[in-house]
């Protein structure tokens, strides 16, 4: 009689796969601080200004992935929430305060901006998470040129120059603390009860409904969720 049933062999390569992400990034990240010790002309700065983007596009990948491969929806305007969480961050930080030393008004600032992003998710999502397929598709980045015609054209966003100068308040322990713990959460939501309604409507949708899961509800809700995390994605972006 074997020792472990196949359920048990099940549930243990799930947990391996869903850690396999970590053990693949330790290499490359044990790799890039060896070239760091052994090159002393390696600009420190650059490395670290491409170790950021990388955690803030960790943050985004995981907050799109609620969307596109938790829900299974086809949605393509993830830029658009990006952009809303990063200036009205960005706006609330050139008029916050020039001492910041505990970042108390940095973390305001970047809720706040994924708070106005996960409204704009919201007022998006009510309406177009009711099509499907490349009709959502159609919708969703409609949002993001709209975004882009808006702040293109308001003064409080600069315009076509932009914001300048936004302080620096996001760092490499920042980026990379909300980066592992987007991660988290998000493991967190899947293998939660409305995580695995999230999954039946990405396997059946019509059999969700038929099991009386209210799949619009819950595709707005992933939608807003993603949302938020894409808003504090552009919140770090601009701040760092």
């Amino acid at each position: 009689m074997p020792f472990f049933g196949g359920s048990a062999l099940r549930r243990t390569g799930k947990a391996l796969r869903s850690w396999l992400p970590f053990f693949v990034a330790i290499p490359f990240l044990v790799l890039i601080e060896q070239e760091i010790a052994l090159n002393p002309a390696l600009r420190l700065e650059y490395a670290f200004q491409n170790i950021n983007h990388i955690g803030i596009a960790v943050i985004l990948a995981v907050s799109l992935n609620l969307v596109n491969g938790l829900t299974g929806q086809f949605s393509i305007g993830h830029a658009g929430f990006m952009a809303v969480g990063g200036y009205v961050s960005a706006v609330l930080l050139m008029r916050g305060p020039q001492e910041d030393p505990y970042r108390l008004f940095f973390v305001f600032a970047a809720l706040a901006g994924a708070t106005a992003a996960a409204v704009a998710g919201w007022i998006v999502g009510k309406p177009s998470l009711r099509l499907r397929g490349d009709y959502l598709a159609i919708v969703t980045l409609g949002f993001g040129e709209i975004m882009r015609v808006i702040i293109e054209n308001t003064p409080l966003f600069g315009g076509a120059i932009g914001l300048s100068p936004i302080p620096h308040r996001a760092d490499f322990a920042w980026i990379w603390a909300v980066a592992i713990a987007t991660i988290l959460i998000a493991k967190r939501l899947r293998d939660s009860t409305h995580g695995r309604a999230f999954l039946s409507v990405r396997e059946d949708e019509v059999a969700a409904e038929a099991m009386g899961i209210d799949t619009t509800g819950y595709k707005v809700r992933a939608f807003v969720i993603s949302a938020f995390f894409a808003g504090i994605a552009g919140a770090l972006s601009g701040a760092f």
